[in-house]
């Protein structure tokens, strides 16, 4: 069976909305409208970014239709998340998959995910196989690099690590550039459970990031002379 043999009966079934969420999640109305306000908030700081709903617990399928409605991307990190999302009404175009099995990463390609996010170049040939063998696409461009910062700090200080982890991003973008002719387009900021955002610290605010972020790719970009990426940036949408 596969992850598309699951869907209508996820999608019809009466589960709570924030089932399994934890304690950042929202609970009922006044919570929801408070996620949509934050969805809202990020967007408007990130104008020029692509905002990725990211959450520190299993996604649900009544998150996922507000992140949806809030017009964010959705993050998945399984199989059970990634059918939630599709549950949820949500353009496979506007998924990000962080493969954690090679089973994720081949229904992410048979659903036709917009992005696939790896921690490493060398996970690639372990998850390429297992997509083959299951008859997905298994030819990936390359499109961009992955930015997250080191380590937490304080609220200052993360802010500064954001600024830090892009300008070496551009750096070694800048690097692909002149060692094999390309030109990576994609930048994507933070985004998976490990590392939500600043692990174990707050998160920097919205405007505060995008703030961040602008002058690090300002600087970053003109001292390589290298073309602005487009931006995706991970969020959990917590208080």
């Amino acid at each position: 069976m596969t992850l598309l043999d699951t869907l209508p009966a996820i999608g019809d079934a009466a589960s709570p909305l924030w089932a399994g969420a934890g304690r950042h999640a929202p609970a009922g109305a006044a919570e929801e409208a408070d996620f949509a306000d934050r969805a809202r908030r990020w967007r408007k700081a990130l104008r020029g970014a692509r905002v990725v709903y990211f959450g520190r617990s299993p996604l649900t399928t009544g998150v996922a239709r507000l992140a949806r409605e809030g017009g964010l991307g959705i993050g998945v990190r399984s199989d059970g998340e990634l059918a939630a999302a599709l549950a949820a009404g949500t353009d496979p175009a506007r998924i990000v998959a962080h493969p954690g099995s090679p089973e994720l990463l081949r229904d992410a390609v048979g659903v036709g995910v917009g992005r696939i996010v790896l921690d490493s170049p060398l996970e690639a040939p372990h998850v390429a196989g297992p997509a083959r063998r299951g008859s997905a696409r298994t030819t990936f461009d390359l499109v961009g690099l992955r930015c997250r910062p080191d380590s937490c700090g304080t609220r200052a200080g993360a802010a500064a690590r954001y600024g830090e982890a892009i300008r070496r991003t551009i750096a070694a973008m800048a690097d692909v550039r002149a060692r094999d002719g390309v030109i990576l387009t994609e930048l994507h900021v933070g985004g998976d459970q490990a590392d939500p955002g600043v692990v174990g610290g707050p998160e920097p605010g919205a405007d505060e990031l995008a703030a961040v972020i602008e002058d690090a790719l300002d600087e970053a970009c003109a001292a390589e002379h290298f073309p602005r990426p487009v931006v995706a940036v991970g969020v959990t949408l917590t208080a």
